[in-house]
């Protein structure tokens, strides 16, 4: 079944398909507008995307309550976060040239990385035909210390065995590099289960029509361990001010697991 029809009978079937249904319409309408026309439509000063430089009215909330897209680039709350603890990191920034392997690029993301000379960049998703490379995430293929960092971002609920996913990043990782990995988590134990096929059931469970698991905090940052990593913990709030999350449309809650390989 294609992820196309999956969405559709997931959202069919979810209390709520007037709304979701009414949400994907405008959506596609104002992604067929040209970029300008958009930044035009929603300017303003009460909110800002660091992404693409946009003074903005409002973020839009469209499909799910939790979404909060920029109406120009489309980034949602977690990629501008990844921009701005990248930038706050200076992780991007000290010229030296850096190999960057990007799993399931982001579209707004993948613009900036493209755009600094000192990244040799490569991103690589199963499914996704804007990525540079078809790769399944369990097998990289590419050798070991290939890369000098991963960013891997809201991939690792989707993957059935994602502890060896874990491990093939740290696999080609150069001695000193880091993994910037995102997840959906909450306080508790992970919960999954690999015998629920159903895309609704996987909804209802997971949160989402294709994700296998949800993970809980501790659980996630140790089996990152387990994969050889090193591993810290942000916070949006330690990324930026109380302000600057509500300006920026952040989520609060949302957490990054920074890595690094000894």
């Amino acid at each position: 079944m294609s992820d196309l029809i999956q969405r559709i009978q997931a959202a069919l079937q979810s209390g709520e398909a007037a709304k979701r249904g009414a949400h994907f319409l405008v959506g596609h309408a104002l992604h067929a507008l040209p970029a300008s026309l958009r930044r035009w439509l929603y300017r303003g000063t009460q909110h800002y995307c660091p992404l693409c430089s946009s003074d903005l009215s409002t973020f839009l909330k469209l499909h799910r309550d939790f979404f909060a897209f920029c109406p120009v680039c489309w980034s949602l709350q977690r990629h501008r976060l990844i921009w701005l603890f990248l930038q706050q990191q200076s992780l991007l920034s000290n010229h030296v040239p850096l190999r960057l392997l990007h799993i399931a690029p982001e579209p707004a993301l993948a613009a900036k990385f493209r755009a600094i000379a000192h990244i040799r960049y490569i991103s690589a998703d199963l499914h996704d035909p804007r990525a540079m490379e078809r790769m399944d995430i369990n097998d990289i293929r590419h050798p070991a210390g290939a890369f000098d960092a991963t960013l891997c971002s809201h991939v690792l609920e989707h993957v059935a065995d994602d502890r060896r996913a874990m491990r093939e990043l740290h696999r080609v990782l150069v001695s000193g590099g880091w993994a910037l990995i995102l997840a959906p988590a909450r306080e508790g134990p992970t919960i999954e289960d690999p015998t629920i096929k159903d895309p609704n059931e996987r909804e209802r469970r997971f949160g989402q029509h294709d994700h296998v698991r949800i993970y809980g905090y501790t659980d996630l940052m140790q089996r990152l361990r387990n994969a050889g990593f090193n591993v810290e913990v942000y916070t949006s709030e330690q990324v930026a001010s109380p302000r600057d999350v509500q300006r920026f449309g952040l989520s609060p809650s949302e957490r990054l697991w920074l890595c690094w390989k000894e």
